[in-house]
C-alpha cells in the first residue's frame, strides 16, 4: 500500500521506492516541518510589528527615563527588523510548502507533489546555505576589520621584520 516507485530523470540509472518506514519517517518530518514553519511565520510576524512599533517604543522608553531615539534610528531599526522579517520569510515559506506537499504526496500518493515538496526543500537548504555562507563572510571581514583597526591604534606593537 505505501509503496511507490520513483524514477529519477535519468533512465536505468537506478530506482528508489518508499516503503512503510521511509512513509513514515517524510510523514513525521513533514509535521515537524510544518509546526516550525508556522513558528517562524510567528516570529517574522513579531519582527515585523516590532519593526513598525519602532517609534512609538522609543516614546514608552523615554517617558520611563530613558534617552530618546533620534529619528535616524528609529528608521535604521525598523530597516532592521524589516529586514530578520523578510530574511526570515522565505524559509519559513519553503518549509511550509515542502510539509504541506510531502503530506498531499504521501496522503493521495501523487509523484509530482512529492517531487514539488523535494523541490521546496531543496530551496530551503540552498537559502539557509546562502545566508550562512554570506554570515560566514561578514564574520571574516569583521575580524579582519578589527585586527586592522587594532593595529592602526597601536602601531609600534607586534613584531615588525
Amino acid at each position: 500500500m505505501y509503496m511507490e516507485t520513483i524514477v529519477p530523470s535519468t533512465p536505468g540509472l537506478f530506482e528508489l521506492s518508499i516503503d512503510g518506514a521511509g512513509h513514515a519517517y517524510l510523514k513525521d518530518a513533514a509535521r515537524w516541518a510544518k509546526f516550525l514553519a508556522i513558528v517562524g511565520f510567528i516570529f517574522c510576524t513579531f519582527f515585523l510589528v516590532f519593526a513598525l512599533l519602532a517609534g512609538t517604543l522609543s516614546d514608552i522608553f523615554t517617558s520611563l527615563g530613558s534617552q530618546s531615539f533620534n529619528v535616524v534610528a528609529r528608521v535604521l531599526i525598523t530597516i532592521f527588523y524589516s529586514g530578520l522579517a523578510l530574511l526570515n520569510f522565505f524559509p519559513c515559506l519553503f518549509l511550509y510548502r515542502f510539509a504541506v506537499r510531502m503530506q498531499l504526496a504521501l496522503q493521495n500518493n501523487n509523484q509530482e507533489q512529492l517531487n514539488s515538496s523535494f523541490k521546496n526543500m531543496r530551496s530551503f537548504y540552498r537559502f539557509i546555505g546562502a545566508v550562512m555562507i554570506i554570515s560566514f563572510c561578514f564574520w571574516v571581514l569583521a575580524l579582519i576589520g578589527i585586527l586592522l583597526q587594532a593595529r592602526l591604534m597601536h602601531p609600534g606593537t607586534g613584531t615588525g621584520i
